[in-house]
């Protein structure tokens, strides 16, 4: 019998991070750009973050 309600996945924030780190990169190579090793997010680049993120349930 056919599931009728998509499966449920739990993915771990660290594994999260690490593809938005991951996917970070290769954006910046197809550019031609380099994201330097030390990189941090500015504050304000946070806060726009923390605001577009859904509420949590």
């Amino acid at each position: 019998m056919a599931r009728t309600t998509p499966k449920t996945v739990v993915v771990s924030k660290a594994a999260v991070k690490k593809a938005g780190v991951r996917s970070t990169k290769a954006s910046a190579k197809l550019e031609g750009r380099v994201v330097p090793a030390g990189h941090r997010r500015s504050a304000a680049v946070d806060a726009y973050l923390a605001k577009q993120q859904q509420p949590q349930r």
